[in-house]
């Protein structure tokens, strides 16, 4: 993998619904997903080009804001997706 792919990272707390969604994201064609909690996340990116952050519904204010910052220290352009647990 170069390393100038673009990725998408999915973080959520949950491992088995970030992993859900890696797999439908990765159905529509994009090569390449990740999945990292909230604190690795650099780590597991590595030098991939961030397309898409999908951030998962448990993590708290705190820690979104937290993640957010970060992200926009890193790249202020990435869209950011937040998904919202169903009622």
């Amino acid at each position: 993998m170069a390393a100038s792919e673009k990725t998408v990272l999915v973080i959520d707390l949950d491992l088995g619904r970030a992993e859900n969604l890696k797999s439908l994201i990765e159905f529509m064609d994009t090569p390449s997903v990740i999945t990292a909690m909230p604190d690795d996340w650099r780590n597991r990116l590595g030098a991939r080009r961030l397309e898409a952050l999908f951030v998962g519904p448990e993590l708290g204010d705190d820690a979104i804001a937290a993640l957010l910052s970060e992200l926009e220290q890193f790249d202020p352009s990435v869209p950011v997706v937040m998904i919202q647990e169903q009622t």
